[in-house]
């Protein structure tokens, strides 16, 4: 069942020996079932509480605060909340009350606003990324071989080409991307999963916090890129990455902003695939316009190699006159 800011704050109470809320305020969540509030307390202490409205809601939960609670031991102590306590929820599950997360959620606008913040952001992906994989792993965490993961992709584009939803161009791209062994050859690292300005806090230009642990996994880093290299302008994703780089002990794979830049086009294809399946026509059209733009980008990219190419051979020919 969901529950208002009110009751969020009643089960806080419950939940945190001394804690007296005073005030409530809502915190946008990506989970539809997941009520979220944050509660200030007479004191000032600032918490979150979040309650699952759904069984599989609190599953998701459950194996957040698993998560989170080892990293606690990790370099990303300082931007992964505590947990303070539980309270029983009288339909099954528990809430959970954590410290509320320092700052404000990440908006993407912030970080057009100079390197700094790209630069910390790319410096926590690194982190994340640099969690020994026996202690993702422990906390329970899904573990996935390169080879599943890249066999993954090939069913889902698969799915989409065969069934007549993607023009020629696109189609052929990412058949090509597919077949690129060499570029599917890594090794897996702990990722965050789902990253999103909801599950990222910031601190004038610093990141604050992360939460929202549920979907991580031993899997493939570029996972984590993706959303930002098809979000960010390419200087401010440059800025990021060379952060990012700097802060890991060791090299990346030589061709990780390739692949990022592919599951990138490939989350469209399922979205589309997504929108399909529950008929929402919304989710259908938005997927197919975005198929459409990258479309229509690649046949500008083949003008722009056509012209190339023909300025070459005009200036071989002069030179040869």
């Amino acid at each position: 069942m969901h529950r208002n800011s009110y009751s969020l704050a009643a089960l806080a109470a419950a939940a945190v020996p001394g804690l007296v809320p005073v005030r409530t305020m809502p915190i946008a969540t990506p989970v539809e079932d997941l009520d979220v509030a944050g509660i200030v307390g007479e004191d000032g202490r600032r918490v979150m509480a979040l309650s699952p409205a759904s069984t599989a809601a609190g599953v998701r939960l459950e194996r957040d605060l698993k998560v989170a609670d080892a990293l606690s031991g990790t370099s990303l102590g300082g931007v992964t909340p505590p947990v303070l306590g539980f309270v029983k929820l009288t339909e099954g599950g528990r809430c959970a009350v954590t410290e509320a997360p320092v700052g404000r959620p990440l908006m993407l606008d912030d970080l057009a606003g100079g390197p700094d913040l790209a630069r910390s952001l790319g410096q926590v992906l690194a982190r994340i990324h640099t969690v020994p994989r026996y202690a993702a792993e422990a906390a329970g965490v899904e573990s996935f071989t390169a080879e599943v993961l890249h066999a993954e992709h090939r069913t889902r584009i698969r799915e989409v080409t065969e069934a007549g939803h993607l023009p020629a161009a696109v189609a052929q791209r990412w058949q090509a991307l597919l077949e690129d062994e060499e570029l599917w050859d890594f090794t897996p690292q702990f990722v965050h999963g789902d990253l999103s300005e909801e599950s990222l806090f910031v601190t004038g230009q610093q990141i604050s916090a992360i939460r929202d642990w549920s979907s991580s996994k031993v899997a493939d880093a570029a996972t984590d890129l993706a959303w930002l290299i098809s979000s960010l302008d390419p200087e401010r994703f440059d800025e990021l990455y060379a952060a990012y780089r700097e802060e890991l002990p060791t090299s990346t794979h030589p061709r990780l902003m390739e692949r990022a830049q592919a599951l990138g086009e490939f989350a469209v294809a399922e979205w589309l695939a997504h929108g399909l399946e529950i008929d929402d026509a919304d989710i259908v059209a938005d997927a197919r316009g975005m198929i459409a733009d990258l479309d229509a980008d690649l046949a500008q990219l083949a003008r722009d190699e056509a012209e190339r190419t023909y300025e070459e051979m005009s200036s071989r020919e002069d030179g040869a006159i």
